[in-house]
């Protein structure tokens, strides 16, 4: 594929993810509302992105993709890249685990501390990208690279290595999201059969976890289509040709797949969530001068789920008040108390 064209296609893409997840930031960084645990899941997610479009747009900026560069040269070129796309690769696993987690354990996902519970997810990712971070700059070669990537400037047995435990990471990412798919298939077919069961539930609150599921689900779908496939595609050619030179001619399809991977944060939020979608046209409505969405600040937020609580929480509905007795205290005066059922005294 002619170099030009090549950069036609993955610079524009590049342009547009930096923008959306730049949005996803920002909006998560204004909105409070947006700041559950899926959300901010995502919007780590964003960051890594982020530095992923704006490292490969110096790249191509530099046009330091078919240059002729030194293992270690294209090694420092691409050093936030290769550590945001390996920390990318094990956050979705840690998203997988998360959905698991928000159907298998529905009760105790929501009651867990979300600061803490975030930097919990966020640390096999980290040790994941450091630990192929350290290992890429210890066994970095000094030849000249066929083409300039990162997995391509190592060791070939460390290549082998690291490239077998990204596959591995991604089937099982792949697993537990086919189980919890299943899993929430059957629970929703079993409510279907038991609608007795769940008639205190809220339908507000239930819609809101199968929006909060199906965006999720969808994050993974394109996850695997793009950062999956491209990773085993390019475990399949390093394994099948001898000679690295002979990959190169394959590398530019790889990376026009993994294109949708790093712009997709954006795209599915804005199509899923009303909340997300309402502060990206906030943000339109600034960068536009107001001339695109006039109305944007006059439209009423998303109610959140507090009017009455849900069954999941083990809480009981509160009834009519209950009007005792009027008691007079000490000087004489008569006070009227009114004790609502389930309050604890």
């Amino acid at each position: 594929m002619d170099q030009y064209l090549i950069e036609s296609i993955i610079g524009p893409m590049m342009v547009l993810g930096a923008f959306g997840n730049l949005n996803v930031i920002v909006a998560v960084i204004r909105k409070k509302v947006l700041r559950t645990k899926g959300a901010m899941l995502v919007f780590v997610l964003a960051i890594s992105h982020f530095i992923c479009n704006i490292s490969e747009l110096k790249v191509l900026i530099f046009r330091l993709r078919f240059q002729s560069l030194t293992g270690r040269e294209c090694f420092l070129y691409n050093v936030p890249y290769s550590f945001c796309v390996m920390f990318q690769s094990a956050l979705f696993l840690s998203m997988a685990l998360d959905l698991c987690f928000c159907i298998m354990l529905p009760i105790k996902h929501m009651l867990w501390p979300k600061t803490k519970y975030i930097l919990i997810m966020c640390i096999m990712p980290t040790c994941f990208a450091l630990i192929v971070f350290f290992l890429n700059f210890l066994f970095v070669t000094d030849e000249n690279a066929p083409y300039c990537a990162f997995m391509l400037t190592m060791d070939d047995g460390v290549f082998e290595t690291i490239s077998t435990s990204v596959v591995a990471c991604n089937i099982l990412t792949l697993l537990i999201t086919v189980v919890s798919v299943f899993v929430a298939i059957r629970k929703s077919q079993d409510m279907r059969n038991h609608r007795h069961s769940t008639v205190n539930r809220r339908n507000s609150v239930v819609d809101e976890r199968r929006k909060v599921f199906r965006s999720t689900f969808y994050m993974m779908a394109i996850y695997i289509f793009s950062w999956m496939m491209s990773s085993i595609c390019f475990r399949v050619l390093f394994a099948y040709f001898e000679n690295e030179q002979d990959i190169v001619p394959y590398m530019p399809f790889l990376a026009i797949i993994t294109m949708p991977n790093f712009c997709q944060a954006f795209f599915v939020t804005y199509f899923r969530s009303p909340r997300f979608r309402k502060a990206y046209r906030e943000h339109f409505h600034w960068l536009t001068c107001g001339c695109l969405y006039r109305d944007v600040f006059s439209q009423p937020e998303t109610k959140e789920n507090t009017s009455k609580p849900d069954s999941a929480t083990n809480q009981q509905p509160i009834s009519e008040a209950v009007e005792k007795k009027p008691k007079e205290n000490s000087n004489g005066v008569r006070k009227t108390v009114r004790i609502c059922e389930g309050t604890v005294i």
